[in-house]
């Protein structure tokens, strides 16, 4: 499954290995993430519990939430989350 996606991704990811948060509305409490591998337009992520997640959230760079994309889940398994960047919020 994952091989046709890596076949259809437009930008190559980097590996990065480091903290991030995920962030809802104001109702639900942030999850943090490691973000494991990125690029200009999506990124992977490991998430303790992926299935929990909605389909758009808030993706927080940096834990001072000081870089932002907004995302959407493009497939998920066990222990990772791949995400598709849909906007630049800061």
């Amino acid at each position: 499954m994952h091989n046709r996606l890596y076949q259809k991704r437009q930008a190559s990811r980097l590996p990065a290995r480091r903290a991030a948060i995920v962030t809802f509305d104001a109702e639900r409490l942030p999850v943090t993430c490691v973000i494991w591998d990125i690029s200009e337009s999506g990124a992977r992520l490991a998430v303790a519990h992926p299935e929990n997640l909605p389909d758009h959230f808030t993706l927080n760079l940096f834990k001072d939430g000081s870089v932002r994309r907004d995302c959407e889940v493009v497939w998920t398994d066990a222990r990772f989350v791949g995400v598709r960047f849909t906007s630049l919020v800061s």
